[in-house]
């Protein structure tokens, strides 16, 4: 990849005066505000600002002109915007996920879309384990008996031994996989459900593979969501799927909120399937339902799991050097194409992990 001109060893942070490119954030994100670290690496590349777009604005975008877009997940991209963005050359999704961009439209004009899927995975499966750990071990219920004077250990009323459970794995993918390998060091059995991945890898990675969802649930001690969304995989925990699961199963979600059915899950919680739910994802989210936030049995991050501050500033400067990779022509490697669909959701994408 050509590299932009350096200073005292950095790359030249100035606006160039090539390709626009337009860095798309919704307001109090926080992702990217002055986008520096993205002017750092496209240099002279091409021309780069940052775009805060308020829901109620997103009528703007239509009329953007910009060459190509660095994409945050608060910002969705639908047919309209590609039918009047003529100039449009390609477009990088910030994020693991894609589905907030009409892949169909985009690719309909000729126009490349990309996401970063490799940049979190450590993170992600390691908040997956400090849900769980937190919610088995009842540690919010033991700080806040410490908070109100207490100091009896019986207030942690009647956990689990974790070696023996069985974790169950919904999307057997990078992320999927990292999980699995740390719950297994946790001494639990781990089962996945993922109808894509390699026939016969279950044996090779010593897991048992489910192929139907619904016994995954109904063996699972734990169960956790690493697929990315998509009309397939979209309230795929519906009220009959989390009624199949054990009664006082933990349900873990650091994937996409729209996997659960948040209107259902209320209704499970009462019933105790699942007894207990971590998510960092929440269907609708930021706003999410008054019940959930005060649930004594839930424990909710605001989609917080792909954070490191390294974790950032990798994502942030693939998805730039995707950028200028498109820009001078090279093939793209600091980002993966996103298939364009065939008939329904494409094959490969379906339900794997994100």
């Amino acid at each position: 990849m050509a590299t932009p001109p350096c200073v005292n060893g950095r790359r030249e942070t100035t606006h160039g005066t090539g390709p626009s490119v337009v860095v798309l954030d919704g307001p109090g994100a926080g992702y990217v505000e002055g986008a520096e670290l993205e002017r750092s690496v496209i240099g002279s590349l091409g021309d780069v600002r940052p775009l805060i777009v308020p829901p109620r604005e997103r009528g703007l975008l239509q009329d953007l002109a910009a060459d190509y877009a660095i994409l945050w997940h608060r910002v969705p991209l639908d047919a309209a915007f590609f039918e009047r963005s003529p100039s449009c050359r390609g477009v990088v999704c910030a994020s693991v996920g894609y589905d907030h961009v009409d892949i169909e439209a985009a690719y309909d004009r000729g126009i490349p879309v990309y996401h970063v899927p490799y940049y979190g995975t450590e993170e992600v499966a390691d908040h997956t384990l400090a849900l769980f750990l937190a919610l088995e071990r009842r540690l919010g219920a033991l700080q806040e008996h410490v908070r109100d004077g207490g100091w009896d250990w019986r207030a942690i009323g009647d956990p689990r031994r974790l070696r023996g459970l069985v974790w169950g794995v919904v999307g057997l993918g990078r992320i999927g996989l990292a999980v699995a390998q740390r719950a297994q060091a946790f001494g639990l059995r781990v089962a996945f459900f993922d109808p894509y991945n390699h026939p016969g890898i279950e044996k090779a990675l010593g897991f048992e593979r489910c192929h139907a969802l619904d016994r995954l649930l109904a063996e699972s001690d734990v169960v956790s969501l690493h697929a990315p969304l998509t009309p397939d995989t979209r309230h795929l925990l519906d009220a009959g799927r989390l009624h199949r699961m054990k009664r006082d199963a933990v349900l873990i979600n650091t994937a996409r909120g729209a996997l659960i059915d948040i209107s259902a899950l209320e209704d499970a919680l009462a019933e105790r399937r699942p007894g207990r739910v971590g998510l960092d994802v929440v269907e609708g989210e930021p706003d999410i339902p008054p019940w959930l936030r005060a649930h004594p049995r839930a424990l909710v991050s605001p989609h917080a799991a792909f954070y490191s501050v390294p974790s950032l500033v990798e994502l942030r400067t693939r998805a730039a050097e995707a950028v200028c990779q498109m820009i001078t022509g090279e093939p793209v490697t600091s980002a993966v194409a996103v298939p364009r669909p065939a008939s329904g959701p494409h094959p490969s994408v379906a339900r794997r992990a994100g």
